[in-house]
């Protein structure tokens, strides 16, 4: 009996950190004779092999007997899993948007051979990516004691009871919209061309030049609100105030960008010049009203934020969330 018991105290040390096995064995071992006296004194002899093994499966596998000392016994433990899983969550779907987006948009302006040429690397390296650099922060923060200050909030950072707020879905998938829009404007992603038909190439025209980091700078304001309302719903006044700001230097884009006249350029082997700046410019039309529509609901929408940022900040909503 005694040879089971030393047998079992050897492999919970083994599984200990050295500087405390000689402890934590030895208070085991008295744990584990008090146990056998009992026992022995309640059947009123000694206990046999088969009794003395039974008490020890009692006390549970040396694995996770050894674990209960340790003071690490999770990889993200119980405080900071609920932060692990929404921040994952969030991640993996901006991942699967980016993804989603540059697939359809490459099938969908594919040329005649069929080939799609985004330049992403594979699906499942990348959410493999993303999940382990989530976790070993989430790992590192909880190491670090970070855990306590990333649950930092006060009431007022919740969202108002009957406020309109966007998903969470249509927040990631614009987020997603945004990042390949960003990729592809700064051309660290292609698609195979802008129209199906293989006789025509359609390519933005050197106007568009003139707007490069405007239209860059908007994309990245965007991105930058989306993630703040992700990580702040209730911070409704900053975000009326800041898609104030976001329509306000949409409007600087669009105006001038109308004024430009021309957006595209067509060439074609197969079709005559004459011909090929006849569809130019009814591709130049169809940007036109684009642009004109996009510039009257940018207006709209400035109008009901600056509304909504004046109510929120004159009621207090806003302000408390800028100290």
């Amino acid at each position: 009996m005694s040879d089971l018991i030393e047998r079992y105290l050897a492999a919970v040390g083994r599984a200990l950190p050295e500087g405390q096995r000689a402890d934590i064995v030895a208070e085991l071992r008295d744990e584990l004779l008090s146990a056998v006296e009992a026992r022995e004194a309640e059947l009123g002899r000694p206990l046999t092999v088969g009794e003395a093994e039974a008490l020890l499966l009692e006390r549970g596998n040396p694995l996770v007997v050894a674990g209960r000392f340790r003071q690490v016994q999770y990889l993200v433990g119980p405080e900071m899993f609920p932060m692990w899983w929404a921040v994952l969550k969030v991640v993996l779907g901006v991942v699967a948007a980016v993804y989603v987006v540059a697939i359809a948009l490459e099938i969908a302006f594919q040329n005649s051979d069929g080939a799609i040429r985004v330049a992403l690397p594979g699906v499942f390296t990348t959410l493999m990516t993303a999940f382990g650099s989530v976790t070993l922060a989430a790992v590192a923060a909880e190491r670090l004691g970070w855990a306590r200050a990333l649950y930092r909030w006060t009431p007022r950072d919740l969202p108002p009871p009957r406020a309109k707020a966007r998903s969470t879905f249509e927040i990631v998938t614009e987020i997603g919209l945004e990042i390949v829009f960003l990729l592809w404007w700064f051309g660290l992603i292609r698609f195979s061309n802008l129209v199906p038909w293989g006789e025509l190439e359609v390519e933005l025209s050197a106007a568009w030049a003139t707007f490069f980091w405007p239209v860059a700078l908007y994309s990245v304001v965007e991105l930058a609100i989306n993630l703040l309302a992700l990580a702040r719903p209730g911070w409704t006044g900053v975000h009326a105030a800041l898609s104030v700001g976001r329509g306000l230097l949409g409007a600087a884009i669009l105006i001038p960008l109308l004024r430009a006249g021309n957006w595209v350029s067509v060439s074609s082997a197969k079709l005559s010049a004459e011909r090929a700046l006849e569809v130019q410019a009814n591709i130049d039309l169809v940007v036109r009203v684009s642009l004109g529509v996009a510039l009257i609901a940018v207006l709209v929408k400035l109008a009901l934020d600056a509304s909504a940022a004046w109510r929120a900040f004159r009621t207090g909503g806003g302000v408390a969330h800028l100290a």
